[in-house]
Formats: C-alpha cells, sequence, structure tokens
C-alpha cells in the first residue's frame, strides 16, 4: 500500500542538504510557564549542540511536558522548529500549534508517553513540511492475559511557513498500520541512496518488524520481515548504529526474567536485517535503553542501575559484555538511575534517569574502550527537573553507500566538517581537539591559528601564549572538502554586546540546587586565569575554584542549605556576580 502526499511547493532534483543538523537543539523538563512552581525548578532545560559545543539553558515559559515519549526537531542549521511529546506538537516558542494539540485520544490515559513513540522527518521533497510519526499505546487482551502494545501508527504532516512561521498541522494522524506492535522502539535509519528513510517497528513479544519506507512520493508499506526467535516485550530502547549496519534492540524484563539484548545486521538498500544474535542476561531493574558510538564500533546498554559495553566489531559481539559503570547511589530527592540513552551531535552519550531529577549522565569519549570511554554519572546538570526524558533521534547526517546497487540517485558523499574542542584543566594552553565530521572524510588539516597544523585527527595543541586563534578543521575525500573555523581565545572576553548592554558570560544553573552548581561558561572562552568565589551571607568563603572552558560542575554539598553569593574572577577582575539559593 502507498500513502500519496500531492506536494503544492516546488519539487528539487533529488539531493541532500548538506548540514542536516535536524539533531543540534534538545528539549527536556516540564511544568513551566503558569504552572511552575515559585522556585523554577521546574520547566525546560533547552539544550544546544551549535558549533558542536553543548550549551544549556532555563525556559520557564513553555508548559510542555516531556517525559518518556520525546522528539526535538530543529531547521537545516540546527534551530528548534519543533517539538511533540505525545499530547502536542509545539513550536519553537514552545506553544502549541495550529491543529496540533489534544493529540492522544485512546483508550489508557498514559498511553502517550511510551519511549520512542515519534519520529520527525524533513518533508523529502519540500523543506517547507515536516514529517511526524507517532504511535499510541494501549493495554489489551493477548491470549486471555493483558499485555501492553503499541496499537496504532499514525503520520502527520506539519507545515512550517504557516501562522508567520509557527507552523500548523495540515495533515493530521492518518493511520499508517494497526497491530500488537512493541512498545515503543520507533527507529529508523537513511537508506543507501541517500536521500529515503527506512522505519522499523517490532511486534509484541515477536521476531516479526514492520517495515516502511519514506521516499519522496510518500510512504511505502514494505511487508513484515520474520528473523531469529520472539523476543519478549520489555521496557527499553532500540537504535541503528551511526553508519547504518547494525541494528540493536534492548527489552529490560525484570529482575528476575533479566533483559535481551537483539543484535542485526541491517541491509540499508533493501530493508532487511541479518545475521540475528540474541541473549537473556542479568538485569539491574525496571529500566534501561542502548546508544551507539559515532565510530559504529561500541554499544553501550543502560541497566538501571548498570552500564555495559560491546565491542560491534568483535565477530562474537555478546561474548564482549564487560560491566563499565554501576550507579553511585546519588540522589537528588530521587535516585539517579541509568534510563534511556541517545548520542548527541557532539559525539558524546547523553543518559536519562528513570525519576525527575536535576541531571543527566554522559559518556565523554564513547568511541574509545571504557574505562577510557569516561562515564560521568550526573555529569551534566539542568536548570530544571528532568523525568525520564531523552529526545529519539535518528542519524540525519549519513550519505549514500558510494559504488552500492541502490547508489542510484547522484547523491554524493561530500564531508562536512564538525569539530569540538576541551581545556586541558592543568595546563590551559593545552587544548584537546575531536573530529566530529560526517559523510565518510578521509583527510583531515588542523590550522590551529597560531602557524602550525596537523592531519590528525583528534590532535592534542599547546599555544605557546594566550590570545585569540582562529581554528579551522578542513576534511576532504573523492568528491569535496568543507572546512568549520571557530575563535577560541584565552583572554578575558568582551562582556558588551554590540548594542552597549552586558552580556553574560556563565550560565549558572540549577538555581536553586539541591549539591551540584554548574557554571558554564560562555563558547569559546578558554580562561587561563579564571575562578569562580562562593561565599555565605557573612563573606565566609565556602567554594574557591578554578575554571575551565564549557561547563564547570561545583559539588556542594558540605555547605549547608542557605543564601550564597559567588564571583567570577578573571585576571584578578571581577567579571560576574549573583546569588545561589542550596535547599
Amino acid at each position: 500500500m502507498r500513502y500519496l502526499y500531492i506536494v503544492l511547493f516546488n519539487l528539487i532534483a533529488a539531493n541532500v542538504s548538506i548540514a542536516q543538523l535536524y539533531d543540534y537543539t534538545w528539549v527536556l523538563g516540564y511544568r513551566g510557564g503558569s504552572i511552575s512552581p515559585d522556585d523554577d525548578t521546574f520547566g525546560l532545560s533547552i539544550l544546544s549542540f551549535q558549533n558542536g559545543e553543548l550549551q544549556v539553558t532555563d525556559n520557564q515559559i513553555g508548559e510542555a511536558r516531556f517525559h518518556s515519549n520525546n522528539v526535538s526537531f530543529s531547521d537545516v542549521s540546527g534551530n528548534l522548529i519543533f517539538s511533540f511529546n505525545g499530547k502536542a506538537v509545539y513550536a519553537a516558542d514552545h506553544q502549541i500549534i495550529e491543529n496540533g494539540g489534544m493529540w492522544f485520544d485512546g483508550v489508557f490515559e498514559g498511553g502517550w508517553d511510551e519511549p520512542q513513540s515519534s519520529l520527525m522527518f524533513e518533508h523529502l521533497t519540500d523543506s517547507t513540511l515536516v514529517y511526524l510519526f507517532d504511535m499510541d499505546f494501549n493495554f489489551i487482551y493477548i491470549e486471555d492475559s493483558i499485555a501492553g502494545v503499541g496499537e496504532h501508527i499514525h503520520y502527520s504532516i506539519i507545515d512550517r511557513t504557516q501562522n508567520e512561521g509557527e507552523g500548523a498541522v495540515i495533515l493530521r494522524k492518518e493511520l499508517l498500520a494497526q497491530d500488537t506492535f512493541d512498545a515503543g522502539k520507533l527507529s529508523a535509519c537513511k537508506h543507501a541512496n541517500g536521500r529515503d528513510w527506512w522505519i522499523l517497528m517490532p511486534e509484541q513479544s515477536s521476531n516479526r518488524f514492520h517495515r516502511f519506507l519514506l521516499t519522496p512520493d510518500g510512504i511505502d508499506t514494505m511487508g513484515v520481515q520474520v528473523i531469529g526467535e520472539p523476543v519478549p516485550t520489555g521496557l527499553g530502547q532500540a537504535t541503528f548504529s551511526s553508519d547504518g549496519t547494525k541494528h540493536v534492540r534492548y527489552n529490560g524484563i525484570s529482575v528476575n526474567e533479566g533483559e535481551w539484548v537483539s543484535i542485526y545486521d541491517f541491509d540499508r538498500c533493501t530493508g532487511l536485517l541479518s545475521n540475528f544474535q540474541n541473549a537473556n542476561l542479568p538485569h539491574g531493574g525496571p529500566s534501561g535503553g542502548t546508544a551507539i558510538s559515532k565510530n559504529a564500533r561500541y554499544l553501550y546498554t543502560t541497566s538501571n542501575i548498570y552500564i555495559y559495553q560491546y565491542d560491534l566489531w568483535a565477530e562474537d559481539v555478546l561474548a564482549t559484555r564487560t560491566l563499565v559503570a554501576e550507579y553511585d547511589g546519588y540522589l537528588d530527592n530521587l535516585p539517579t538511575t541509568f534510563y534511556q540513552a541517545q548520542l548527541a551531535p557532539d559525539g558524546k552519550i547523553y543518559i536519562s534517569s528513570s525519576n525527575s531529577v536535576t541531571s543527566i549522565h554522559v559518556i565523554h569519549y564513547p568511541d574509545k574502550m571504557c574505562p577510557d570511554c569516561y562515564i560521568d554519572q550526573h555529569g551534566i546538570e539542568l536548570p530544571t527537573r528532568n523525568s525520564f526524558s531523552i529526545p529519539n533521534l535518528p542519524n540525519y547526517r549519513l550519505g549514500p553507500i558510494d559504488s552500492s546497487p541502490c547508489d542510484t540517485l547522484g547523491i554524493n558523499n561530500i564531508p562536512l566538517s564538525r569539530w569540538r574542542y576541551e581545556q586541558d584543566t592543568l595546563e590551559p594552553l593545552e587544548v584537546f581537539f575531536t573530529d566530529l565530521s560526517d559523510y565518510e572524510p578521509s583527510e583531515w588539516l588542523w590550522d590551529f591559528g597560531d602557524t602550525s597544523s596537523s592531519t590528525e585527527i583528534n590532535p592534542i595543541h599547546l599555544y605557546a601564549e594566550p590570545g585569540t586563534y582562529q581554528v579551522c578543521l578542513t576534511v576532504s575525500n573523492e568528491n569535496g572538502s568543507d572546512t568549520k573555523c571557530k575563535e577560541l581565545t584565552f583572554e578575558i572576553v568582551n562582556t558588551s554586546s554590540p548594542s552597549g548592554a552586558k552580556e553574560t558570560i556563565a550560565k549558572v544553573f540549577p538555581n536553586p540546587f539541591q549539591r551540584y552548581l554548574t557554571f558554564s561558561l560562555r563558547a569559546g572562552w578558554l580562561p587561563t586565569d579564571a575562578r569562580i568565589l562562593i561565599y555565605d551571607q557573612v563573606g565566609r568563603p565556602v567554594q574557591n575554584r578554578r575554571l575551565s572552558a564549557g561547563m564547570n560542575t561545583l559539588d556542594m554539598g558540605e555547605v549547608p542549605a542557605g543564601v550564597y553569593f559567588y564571583q567570577l574572577i578573571a585576571e584578578g577582575q571581577i567579571v560576574e556576580s549573583g546569588k545561589v539559593v542550596k535547599q
């Protein structure tokens, strides 16, 4: 069956946007706006990955409630345009768009909120349109017993141009399929032609996969594939590797019944799975998820109180299962255990908790074998509470398989340069550079802005003296090249805007806080002599900490609740000050 949508706008030749930064802004949190408590511990946390550097901001206006079901969708430049939580479609200002409210109409009250129940894609021929796929959840009788299943898969189309750019749903909840689907685990991967999308949805407690293909003409239903043994449904997650060669399903059943890790090879031409590997393993609790490193080698599963790493390049992948982290017991009123995981544009993997807490976990170097992967529990403090939520995002920057039978559209893998940096905490003039580039680069050239360069993929560079440097990475292959430059400064940043107003050079959150307090420095500033001084109401210092580029999180667990004042001091000057409250 084919569902057709007649495009009323310009048709363009088969091609892809080179940037495709659709995953660059994430929306987490809940209970903002008029329903937010006075202390602002609830609301929305906006995570932006512009320029490959995570920046977190607080939004107290939007009233959206993001729990397990989350899609955050940006334009090709990485600016948020829509988000969806199973109950409504929201614009960039976090207000419900026209025809986007009262979305869930199922029988089960919580049927809108299963993890991985929705996806968004740009329309393949008209960039003013966005596809939304979503699935509702229900409890039904199967063979005289109650089972939680995904019941319906719908698709909708959103027009970005309507209502002065706020958008409107112009095709709403068209039924695509009805069956007894898995609870969530809606996942997608680019076709080998570099344009179309494969969408996979497993059935509940089975070995059957429903396959759909999104093309410029609409949505094709490609039938059901039966492969391997039936796999029990549990709370979990499904994901593709960044290169599209592997598909993984994680199902956490219970402490007694364990978890199921199912690994498949995936053919991006045919949309078929093969080489089924499956294991029933001890499980750490009732929640979990999975994600794969950007280099497509290391698989991570989050098993409530444990994180495991697998080597997908090994002949026997399941035999490589290694415990790499155990929940440290930290309470943010509630346990900060491990739940859903997502590979981010900065090459790191972020992990939500299965409770309402003000932090998320992060794997800083997932391309490396642990312990070098560096798992940082509750490593990213948020300005608001986040309950379960992490967005469901495919790899939007996957090109064609060159010279394959499916490489028929004339789309080439032209490299897209992306990178991030980190400042050494002991030697502030030493910088670690990490390549994040897409579309199969084969050559790298770094220009550090001080007449020196490198052809390493991930170089380390020591600057001779403080200053401001224009750093550029040029990536190339036989199809072309791309260059990305950023300005890095080791000097005191200018805090005045073009209008003359003072700009913030450090964001402080959460405020109020429970134990951990984060100072996030403005992107591009690598201070050589900056400290944060925190003192109590009678002027006694309680913290004196050196700051480095990016996020700096302070452990304030030993100071009593109360009001504190801070000063950010750079090269002997007070460049910022303010007040924080510990609860």
